[in-house]
């Protein structure tokens, strides 16, 4: 089987297309965009929200802990594809901006595209991608807590990302740099909540 060698700049691509064609664009025709990675690119995407200053505006958090919840949700009862609820799914970004978002990750998307590869993708089998989604679930329901702590939400979110990345570009190494963020971010999670 042939590698995909631009996994990522693939899905950026892939949204700029659909920004051109749509005009606006909703979250649900993303997910239908990226269909093939659905769950990878989600969890990336919101995670890298979370860790940017965005996360740090109130409510913002919360609302992505409630994204990545139903991602994980259906990762573990074995959904092949992401089902939005329809209030979510019609949220709409306009072409021209989800473009200028798009060019500003492309150089992002290049880097990783050439420095990860599909190193060790036997580790991403359907139980460790599950177990990936559990541990993303359990970071995320503190979430309305942390928010009590300015950016106290990034270290969560940076392994829910990592995950991401990990299904995103079919990377085992990722996957294990993941679990590793994740142990340190739950370690975090127990000591502020104490």
């Amino acid at each position: 089987m042939r590698k995909n060698q631009n996994p990522v700049t693939g899905i950026i691509d892939k949204l700029v297309e659909t920004g051109r064609v749509n005009g606006d664009v909703t979250l649900g025709e993303m997910a239908h965009a990226m269909r093939f990675r659905s769950y990878g690119p989600f969890l990336l995407v919101s995670g890298l929200v979370g860790v940017s200053p965005l996360g740090a505006i109130p409510g913002v958090p919360t609302f992505l802990a409630i994204l990545i919840a139903l991602f994980a949700a259906q990762m573990i009862l074995g959904r092949r594809h992401i089902w939005l609820p329809e209030m979510i799914e019609r949220r709409s970004i306009t072409g021209a901006k989800l473009e200028r978002a798009m060019e500003k990750m492309h150089p992002v998307g290049h880097w990783l595209d050439q420095h990860f590869h599909e190193r060790w993708p036997g580790l991403l089998t359907h139980r460790t991608l599950r177990g990936a989604a559990t541990i993303c679930l359990l970071l995320v329901l503190p979430m309305p807590f942390f928010e009590l702590v300015p950016f106290a939400a990034a270290l969560p979110m940076a392994a829910v990302a990592g995950f991401g990345l990990a299904m995103t570009l079919r990377d085992g190494v990722v996957m294990m740099v993941a679990g590793g963020a994740a142990l340190v971010a739950m370690i975090g999670c127990i000591v502020l909540m104490a």
